[in-house]
């Protein structure tokens, strides 16, 4: 009888440790970067998205991977508008090229997760604002929930930075989606199949379009989800 007790206890001490070591693993992950070590870095504002809900916690951390060493590291700790961002140095030591990919370090429920989104690093570039983040999706994406498309419905392509092209927000989840733009005749001044990485100009045939209202129609053919839209152009003078 001693005997089974003892091999009890000994079970439910083994069973403990077990459950210690499984919530150690799953504590917040040591991220670190050296950026001594690179040559070049760009910036990102972004923010986390897990079931297609914002987490509004200062304590969830990114990650930014290329392969497994990480290059950039921050947590959601800048509170903007009621956004809890995380504002991410990332580096690399080209100038551009580097495909990135990203974990979250989940806090409420001491989780972590591979986001289902990628960027490509670029010397200088700066993804997302404090108006308009990058979103970080832990699961799936989320365009379906939306029924109007979030992207901006004015260009002033005079090369200052600030409405240069049309812009989507959190574009790489739109990956599957046809872009085509229209004027106001009906011709088509601009069409991609996927991939659209917000870096339309405004330009036709090599030079940028007219003053005035285009529309254009975002689709997946795959699941035929479409939107819709104006966008002004106003040409510099």
């Amino acid at each position: 009888m001693n005997t089974i007790k003892q091999l009890k206890t000994i079970l439910v001490l083994v069973a403990l440790c077990l459950l210690g070591i499984n919530k150690a693993s799953a504590a917040e992950p040591n991220w670190t970067v050296n950026p001594p070590s690179f040559q070049y870095n760009m910036t990102m504002l972004a923010v986390v998205n897990i079931d297609c809900a914002e987490l509004l916690s200062p304590s969830n951390r990114i990650g930014v991977f290329k392969g497994s060493e990480c290059r950039g590291t921050a947590l959601t700790s800048q509170v903007v508008n009621g956004k809890y961002l995380a504002s991410l140095f990332i580096y690399s030591n080209s100038t551009k090229g580097d495909t990135l990919t990203f974990k979250i370090y989940n806090v409420a429920n001491d989780s972590l997760y591979d986001a289902k989104v990628t960027v490509l690093f670029q010397q200088n570039a700066a993804y997302g604002t404090a108006s308009s983040p990058f979103v970080v999706y832990g699961k799936y994406p989320c365009y379906f929930t939306k029924d109007v498309l979030p992207a901006s419905n004015f260009i002033s392509p005079n090369a200052d930075g600030k409405n240069d092209v049309f812009w989507i927000d959190d574009v790489d989840s739109y990956k599957d989606f046809a872009l085509t733009v229209y004027n106001e005749f009906g011709l088509e001044v601009y069409k991609i199949a996927r991939e659209y990485k917000n870096d339309w100009a405004a330009t036709y045939d090599g030079k940028t379009v007219p003053t005035g209202a285009y529309y254009y129609t975002f689709k997946n053919d795959a699941t035929g989800k479409e939107y819709k839209g104006i966008l002004n152009v106003v040409k510099p003078n």
